[in-house]
């Protein structure tokens, strides 16, 4: 009796390890031109122009209110150009648009080999407190800037997840 005790709740635990244990499965998103792409779990969806109507590439959980989206310009419309000169002209415009903004240090990171600035933002849009992770990237062809947000109270339970987002950013296959 006890060894069948013992086989039945060593099977139950096997199954509610395997019900609850279970690993998202990561989805490849691509840029609208498909050129570009990033990988997530599959409780993202495409947000077919829901979060902005110039973005490149755009993703989403609304129940968890996870957002990513990807702006890239093709570098031959720059002149005399680069990372920093980019980033100066996306940044202020963006950090202006958001009420209290509160940015983070920039620090310099590689995404894929591709040379890139990152900055934490936080502050109030339409009276909702949110946070992002803003990473301003260069690669061989085009500038960009990548944007993940939330609530400002889910922040520290999903940057994680963002920022494996971000890095999960490349050129398509």
């Amino acid at each position: 009796m006890k060894k069948i005790l013992t086989f039945v709740l060593a099977i139950s635990m096997v199954a509610i390890l395997a019900a609850c244990g279970g690993k998202d499965t990561l989805t490849v998103f691509k840029s609208s031109d498909n050129k570009f792409q990033v990988s997530a779990s599959n409780s993202w969806k495409d947000a077919d122009g829901q979060l902005h109507p110039d973005s490149d590439l755009q993703i989403y959980n609304p129940q968890k209110e996870k957002y990513f989206m990807a702006l890239l310009e093709p570098k031959e419309d720059f002149t005399d150009s680069s990372l920093q000169k980019y980033y100066d002209i996306v940044t202020e415009p963006f950090v202006s648009s958001i009420n209290t903004p509160s940015q983070g240090d920039v620090k310099e990171v590689t995404i894929n080999g591709n040379k890139a600035l990152q900055y934490t933002l936080e502050g109030t849009a339409d009276n909702v407190n949110v946070a992002y992770i803003v990473t301003v990237i260069e690669t061989p062809t085009h500038y960009g800037q990548l944007m993940a947000w939330t609530l400002k109270s889910n922040w520290d339970g999903y940057k994680d997840e963002y920022t494996n987002l971000i890095n999960s950013f490349k050129e398509a296959n």
